[in-house]
């Protein structure tokens, strides 16, 4: 008689015992590489989401910890170097208005005077810009951020010219759609 090999001397109940494990662990492994997969995924949020800046003088050691969907949480430490937002009465700002609206540029200098800034003469500004532009100087740019909530849709942007407006730290250009 000869040697068959393991399998030709086994009943057909151990074969199909093997066999069931086998493919039971394929899908076990198929399960595990999805999960892993699904949990590293990037995937936008369901819920609300919140943005927040935080702006300090030091440098410090951070930890954020992120909880996800599944209940399960990361912490991240990291060094950070963060600036302090100066205040409205240390900010220069000049107001110019590009879509020849009578006295536009003039009302948003009041407005942005009332929030404490330093305000500029209110001018007119040529080519007209689309959309409404804060331009800031360098070393500016969280301050220019801050002033985007007063005139909805602009653009905040590096100033392309630094001959424009001399005086001013951050330079608004109000563009079409503004005031509609």
């Amino acid at each position: 008689m000869t040697n068959k090999g393991k399998h030709a001397s086994q009943t057909p109940a151990t074969f199909y015992r093997d066999l069931a494990i086998m493919v039971l662990g394929i899908l076990v492994v198929g399960a595990a590489v999805f999960l892993i997969l699904y949990l590293l995924a990037d995937e936008p949020a369901t819920g609300p989401t919140t943005t927040t800046t935080t702006i300090a003088t030091t440098t410090t050691t951070s930890a954020t910890t992120s909880t996800t969907a599944d209940g399960s949480t990361t912490t991240t430490v990291s060094p950070s170097t963060t600036l302090e937002l100066r205040q409205p009465a240390e900010i220069a700002v000049v107001v110019l208005n590009s879509i020849g609206i009578d006295g536009a540029a003039g009302r948003l200098t009041a407005d942005l005077a009332a929030e404490g800034y330093q305000t500029l003469t209110p001018d007119n500004y040529q080519p007209e810009v689309d959309p409404s532009r804060i331009w800031f100087r360098e070393g500016f740019a969280a301050e220019a951020s801050r002033i985007v909530d007063l005139i909805p849709g602009a653009t905040v942007e590096p100033l392309p010219d630094d001959s424009v407006a001399v005086g001013a730290d951050i330079v608004i250009v109000l563009g079409t759609g503004y005031g509609e």
